[in-house]
């Protein structure tokens, strides 16, 4: 099956073998290289792109089309940030992986890029059930050591929920979706400074309020990251959970299946923090705590341990009650040997007396 890339074709499938589309002529081979497969999402007139799994001489890719020309500046962020960008977690796009065709006068913006084998977070919970707490620790880890890369490139995402996530055969996750990845400029801030007009990004139930008013934040990122963990806890989406009418914050913690540590969860509240003044300054502060985890003891091990701390404990007055008992019997021993003033006095024939005397 060859997919026609012309979003006015009437009848865009085509059987294998074809050079150009029966329907509306256009060459079902682009740039020479790459054979549109199938859509990975439902073709949409009113979406400003589309996407598909495209074969690249016997490799498959992921090609992105923008139709829309008032985004390309969007788009050319979008390019640059995973052309520049090379870290395990996103995408690789190669050198000419970006490029423009002219099609019946309309203009496509078109980016190739790796596919990223496996299933979003999203899908993966639905068919999974929440996670426990290892996996969450392991998960968020790599995260934001993706999101300590992305920063210190003055850049940040915008858009991170659970369908934005990769999940490898390997367990390494992916950050995917670079459409609406902004950059800390100074121009950028001062707009925010003066409240001037920023397009916004929102994700319901993911997107912090500063957010949806057009003044994101890198700590925005950290805010839907920990939403999106809540959501892998609870099993529950965010936008269902309630909120403390009085702190702002997401009422999740009793929500959850398994046991979670304290510190945990004040972490992701701290990261879920109405005000981005008050959630984690950086993504190496995050990384800090999160090194400083103490992961529970896995289930049936709690006895075990209380056993040898019991252990421990009766060794240690066992050893106090031995060293007790020798120090009084070392006592007694000393109190027996009479000291040298009370010695019996010599007789009168001894030589020493009569020496003496």
């Amino acid at each position: 099956m060859s997919y026609c890339i012309n979003p006015r074709c009437g009848h865009r499938h085509n059987p294998e073998g074809l050079s150009h589309c029966k329907s509306c002529h256009t060459s079902l081979l682009i740039e020479g290289r790459y054979r549109l497969v199938r859509p990975l999402r439902e073709p949409d007139e009113w979406e400003p792109s589309e996407v598909f799994e495209v074969d690249d001489q016997g490799q498959t890719k992921v090609l992105k089309v923008l139709k829309k020309k008032i985004l390309q500046p969007l788009f050319e962020r979008e390019v640059t940030t995973l052309q520049n960008l090379n870290h395990p977690g996103i995408p690789q796009v190669e050198a000419d992986g970006y490029f423009s065709l002219d099609i019946e006068g309309r203009t496509l913006y078109c980016l190739v890029m790796e596919n990223i084998e496996g299933i979003n977070l999203d899908d993966w919970l639905q068919q999974q059930g929440p996670i426990d707490q290892a996996t969450a620790l392991d998960w968020m880890k790599q995260l934001v050591d993706l999101l300590a890369q992305l920063h210190q490139e003055e850049l940040f995402h915008r858009d991170i929920k659970l369908s934005n996530i990769m999940l490898r055969p390997t367990g390494q996750l992916a950050l995917v979706d670079f459409g609406t990845v902004r950059p800390m400029t100074s121009t950028y801030f001062a707009k925010v400074a003066g409240q001037r007009d920023i397009t916004s990004v929102v994700s319901p139930g993911y997107t912090p309020l500063e957010q949806m008013n057009g003044r994101a934040v890198p700590q925005s990122d950290f805010y839907a990251l920990g939403r999106s963990f809540v959501y892998l806890l609870t099993g529950q989406h965010p936008i269902d959970l309630p909120e403390d009418d009085t702190t702002g914050q997401l009422t999740w913690r009793n929500q959850t299946a398994q046991t979670i540590d304290p510190w945990f969860t004040q972490l992701l509240d701290d990261m879920m923090a109405p005000f981005p003044g008050q959630r984690p300054l950086n993504a190496e502060v995050l990384l800090a705590r999160l090194a400083q985890a103490q992961v529970l003891p896995p289930p049936g091990k709690t006895s075990s341990i209380g056993w040898l701390v019991a252990a421990n404990v009766g060794l240690l007055l066992l050893q106090l009650l031995v060293g007790w008992q020798w120090w009084v019997a070392r006592q007694r021993l000393a109190d027996q040997s009479l000291p040298t003033s009370h010695l019996a006095p010599l007789p009168v024939s001894s030589p020493v007396v009569r020496l003496l005397s």
